[in-house]
């Protein structure tokens, strides 16, 4: 357990507050910087006109600025200190160590995160054994995101999603990746709508199937398994179509969009959320991306959606990046996530599951800052 907080530890920080870039590098100097020059302004407004040792100490006192033990001042480190305005070239060499030793962490930073990673040996293969989704690990996300929801941001960025398609008790709704039906329990509950919610993964269907009779809300709700290829989609029947960031996991999505627009009436809504390519991916590169996600990946650009949706008649009213908030939701997560382990611990069965979705979503989390991603909204209405 130990050992994986620490893990955790590393991708949080090396993440979260950057260190692996050189712009936070950057930062970091400059708030050197800005600590020593305030201490040298504090300096300036008390210095004596006459006395020996640094600037702002009177004579007898100890200098404010002491070298190191068995350091030395050359005459090339006092004209680059004179040369940036220091009247005290010990403070500018001081200012260099700390320079000098954060760029050292951070190059051993970066050799450690660079690191090959041996896969770990079992007897026992968990996924073949007992599914993709134990109870540990639905529990895992119960605890990271908000209860049976499975996604960043949680009840308040679900309904704040779904405010443009004003719903109520008379529309009729389809979610797809629905995965526990979560949201859709939720606008049902808030909003009084009915969502078919349909999700590709067997196993999450049926367990999110479950979690709607105990609530009472197998008829308003039913959440039940979806074969993107063979969709078998009623047309003309729903008012609004709805799916929170699971498209990029679907495969030939030009015929699959063609059947959600057919499945939807007249002036019909049609509300997406997606990751979404915002350059080439080479194909070591997007096998990676798949290996962490744990199945097979089809991403579109933006403009293929744009394109595609064009086509099918949509009128788009919204195509936005959210990829800012939708960063500022994981780190939320994963940090509250972290601070709950430190203070209250978790459970050992828990932590089975933990390392593996971190990586998965540090890795969304990487492609999202290094451009090679982008999480967009999308919303359209059909005549």
């Amino acid at each position: 357990m130990l050992e994986i907080l620490t893990r955790c530890h590393f991708w949080l920080i090396a993440i979260f507050s950057g260190i692996a870039s050189a712009r936070d590098a950057n930062k970091q100097v400059n708030a050197l910087k800005l600590k020593f020059w305030q201490r040298k302004s504090d300096a300036d407004g008390d210095a004596p006109e006459k006395g020996g040792g640094s600037v702002g100490v009177a004579q007898g006192e100890a200098p404010e600025f002491e070298m190191p033990p068995g350091h030395h001042l050359d005459f090339g480190t006092r004209m680059r200190a004179k040369w940036e305005g220091y009247d005290d070239p010990v403070e500018y060499y001081l200012l260099q160590l700390e320079i000098d030793a954060y760029a050292d962490w951070l190059r051993k930073m970066r050799v450690w995160l660079a690191r090959p990673v041996e896969p770990e040996l079992s007897e026992l293969a968990l996924d073949d054994e007992i599914g993709r989704w134990p109870p540990d690990r639905i529990r895992l996300y119960d605890k990271l995101f908000d209860h049976g929801i499975m996604m960043p941001g949680g009840h308040e960025y679900a309904l704040e999603l779904a405010k443009p398609l004003a719903l109520d008790e008379t529309l009729s709704c389809l979610e797809i990746g629905a995965k526990l039906g979560g949201v859709a329990r939720l606008l049902a509950d808030r909003l009084g709508v009915w969502v078919t919610a349909l999700e590709p993964d067997g196993e999450l269907a049926l367990l999110g199937m479950e979690r709607s009779v105990q609530a009472g809300v197998q008829k308003r709700v039913p959440v039940q398994t979806l074969d993107p290829l063979q969709p078998e989609l009623r047309k003309g029947y729903f008012n609004v179509v709805y799916s929170y960031g699971e498209l990029y996991k679907i495969p030939e999505k030009e015929t699959f969009l063609k059947a959600l627009a057919e499945t939807l009436r007249d002036h019909g809504q049609l509300l997406v959320t997606d990751y979404v390519l915002t350059r080439d991916l080479n194909e070591d590169e997007l096998a990676n991306w798949a290996r962490l996600e744990g199945e097979e990946l089809f991403p579109w650009t933006a403009q293929e959606y744009k394109s595609r949706l064009g086509q099918l008649k949509f009128d788009i009213r919204i195509a936005k990046d959210e990829s800012e908030t939708h960063l500022k939701h994981i780190k939320l997560a994963w940090m509250t996530m972290l601070s709950d382990i430190q203070k209250a611990g978790l459970d050992p069965d828990i932590m089975d599951y933990l390392e593996p979705e971190m990586e998965m979503w540090m890795n969304r989390v990487k492609m999202l800052e290094n451009g090679s991603l982008a999480f967009y909204r999308f919303y359209a209405t059909i005549n």
